[in-house]
């Protein structure tokens, strides 16, 4: 049990109970426009925001990145972060939810991608507020740029298995972003076609890297992809020549 259903549990056993017609609850506290109504669902997420600031100020305190991403992963574990979000999903509530955004920001620094993309789509919906230490207020364009980094890693140091295995991510990714509308946010679904097209290109795959490239063109004419469209169009006329 995580800390937090012990912190609840303790709470629930000791909760005093009213005959009293005009007993104060806590359901009458929450004014605010979204906010948790109820006092269980009120309760768990007030102890939960607490548990994830606390982990963020333990954070503060290291600094190597990998200690970071062992302390993410423990925390995820010891405080049972992923089954609140579960809870908070199938509940069908909708209010800024801290613990959830910075939930989902260590299942992208910690690589988690199948998580990610399950997660991604219900973010947007939800309209959740990256946290202000962020520059952008988008989502899929937070996690674009984290892959977009990696994927330039394993291009530059030609590490096969890490093209081979982001290059399912950003298809994965480019299945949840599909029905996406880029304007205003052209650089950001360029980047996003062109890595693909990148990685599809260094793997041999050269049609499908075409069709990526031709798609990061129509998003952003100067997505960098030009070169790569001509040089992959004489390539694949060069295959069916032969």
């Amino acid at each position: 049990m995580s800390l937090v259903k012990k912190s609840l549990a303790k709470a629930a056993s000791s909760v005093p109970t009213s005959t009293e017609k005009k007993a104060p609850t806590v359901a009458a506290t929450a004014t605010e426009t979204n906010a948790p109504t109820t006092i269980t669902t009120q309760t768990e997420y007030q102890l939960y925001a607490a548990a994830i600031e606390s982990d963020l100020a333990q954070l503060k305190t290291f600094t190597d990145i990998a200690d970071k991403a062992t302390y993410k992963s423990e925390a995820l574990e010891r405080q049972d972060y992923l089954g609140y979000i579960n809870q908070y999903r199938l509940s069908g509530q909708c209010h800024p939810n801290t613990v959830l955004a910075w939930v989902f920001i260590w299942l992208v620094d910690l690589k988690r991608w199948d998580a990610v993309l399950e997660l991604l789509p219900f973010m947007v919906e939800q309209k959740q507020p990256l946290p202000t230490v962020f520059n952008t207020k988008h989502w899929p364009a937070f996690v674009i740029d984290q892959l977009y980094d990696d994927a330039n890693y394993y291009l530059t140091e030609s590490k096969q298995q890490g093209l081979f295995d982001i290059s399912y991510v950003l298809r994965g990714l480019i299945n949840t972003v599909k029905n996406q509308d880029w304007n205003g946010l052209e650089v950001v679904g360029g980047k996003l076609y062109a890595i693909a097209a990148k990685v599809d290109a260094a793997q041999h795959n050269y049609g499908n890297a075409l069709l990526f490239a031709e798609h990061a063109q129509a998003i952003n004419d100067k997505a960098g992809v030009k070169g790569l469209v001509d040089k992959l169009t004489k390539q694949l006329k060069g295959i069916v020549s032969e």
